[in-house]
């Protein structure tokens, strides 16, 4: 079934899928970062306090949701879904309402579990959860929310806070929410039957899910003490460690290599654009040759991003690095979630990725707090990029082995 056909078959969930990987946007850095200067300027605190809080509230966030997320397991979809609406409208409310540095945490950590957490955290599990033949296709469409997020917010978010100020943009964003999908997210899935997911199974598609999938009911220890559990959790880190660290320290980096802030901020449009056509590249492969051929390399185009960032000066060198970062961000989100279900099966799907999802979000809280110490330690940010270029080759060599080793014992 090629991708038209899947989207107009299952429109519903499908469009549910996209709005929540969408709006999750109200809760990562690359939004989130923006308010920095006007909230430093209002509380008069150090950008090392702010960084110190924003870590820790996004710490504090993936530990709950190791809990919360598997609620999505025992609930029905729709009454879930609208808990974690109500949730990030409450988020941006407290952030408006903020008036000293215990709500300034508190509103950070709101918006990072409603936000970065149950929203991607819902509408992934629910492509994972619900779709098997074409799992693959139905994560990238879920997916295609986070580059159109990347694209849309930013420089509406920007805009308003330059126009009416930081905090009527967060009362703004909470009535843009409560408008817009909360209604659309009830409409979409408050008549939603799984029996009713259209896929089709080509004679030649090898069926994953279905036959070969395992039907163990997995406890949150139980993936812990599993060895799989230490085979796929490093990407998890690996990625959102990287990719927030070069965000939030993008500036810093253009003024390192010799760039305005501007063209830097520029080049990240070939990242939106790699992630959205490399996540519906990602959907076919993860679907003939099963997400478990594919994860070893979703990496190496980061790796091969950050060698161009290390050894060229030209401002082309910017682009090309975003673009290839952008094709692990497209592929590893669609390959990994695939893993998860193809690994562990889907009935608990929701424990199983909220497991994952707690490593990814202290990996984005670790990030920027490395980055800041190794600086500090006099590390250039071209030192940086090539330790953690060995890291992501290295992990590269440890999935290969950790696989194959894991078969040898099957």
């Amino acid at each position: 079934m090629n991708y038209y056909r899947l989207f107009t078959s299952n429109i519903k969930i499908m469009l549910f899928a996209i709005l929540l990987t969408l709006y999750s946007g109200f809760g990562q850095t690359f939004v989130l970062s923006l308010y920095i200067p006007a909230i430093i300027e209002d509380f008069a605190i150090s950008s090392t306090l702010f960084s110190s809080i924003y870590a820790a509230a996004t710490i504090c966030s993936g530990f709950t949701m190791i809990f919360a997320g598997k609620l999505i397991d025992r609930v029905s979809l729709i009454r879930f879904a609208l808990v974690v609406v109500l949730g990030i409208i409450t988020a941006n409310l407290v952030a408006g309402l903020t008036l000293n540095l215990f709500m300034l945490f508190l509103a950070f950590f709101l918006l990072r579990f409603f936000g970065q957490g149950l929203l991607s955290h819902t509408s992934m599990t629910s492509m994972g959860r619900y779709f098997s033949y074409a799992r693959g296709k139905a994560l990238s469409i879920a997916y295609l929310g986070f580059p159109l997020a990347e694209a849309i917010l930013p420089v509406t978010i920007i805009t308003l806070i330059l126009v009416v100020g930081w905090r009527e943009t967060f009362f703004l964003s909470a009535i843009f929410i409560l408008i817009t999908l909360l209604p659309l997210v009830w409409y979409l899935i408050k008549d939603f039957d799984k029996s009713k997911v259209v896929e089709s199974a080509e004679i030649t598609r090898r069926k994953v899910a279905t036959d070969n999938q395992p039907d163990k009911e997995w406890t949150q220890k139980e993936i812990i003490r599993n060895r799989y559990f230490y085979i796929f959790a490093p990407t998890a880190f690996i990625n959102g460690f990287s990719l927030t660290a070069l965000f939030f320290f993008q500036v810093f980096i253009a003024e390192f290599k010799g760039w305005s802030a501007g063209w830097m901020a520029f080049s990240i449009s070939a990242y939106a654009v790699s992630s959205f056509f490399f996540s519906i590249f990602a959907g076919p492969l993860v679907d003939r040759f099963t997400s478990r051929k594919v994860f070893p390399f979703v990496l190496l185009p980061m790796a091969l991003g950050l060698l161009v960032l290390i050894f060229f000066d030209h401002p082309s060198a910017a682009l090309l690095f975003w673009f290839l970062a952008g094709i692990t961000a497209g592929a590893n989100p669609t390959t990994s979630n695939a893993l998860y279900a193809e690994t562990y099966g889907v009935k608990n799907l929701g424990s199983i990725r909220s497991i994952f999802t707690f490593v990814m979000i202290i990996s984005t809280a670790a990030g920027p707090v490395v980055y800041s110490f190794l600086t500090d330690q006099g590390f250039t940010y071209n030192h940086i990029h090539l330790l953690l270029t060995g890291v992501i080759f290295l992990n590269f060599l440890y999935i290969l082995w950790g696989l194959s080793w894991q078969k040898a014992r099957m």
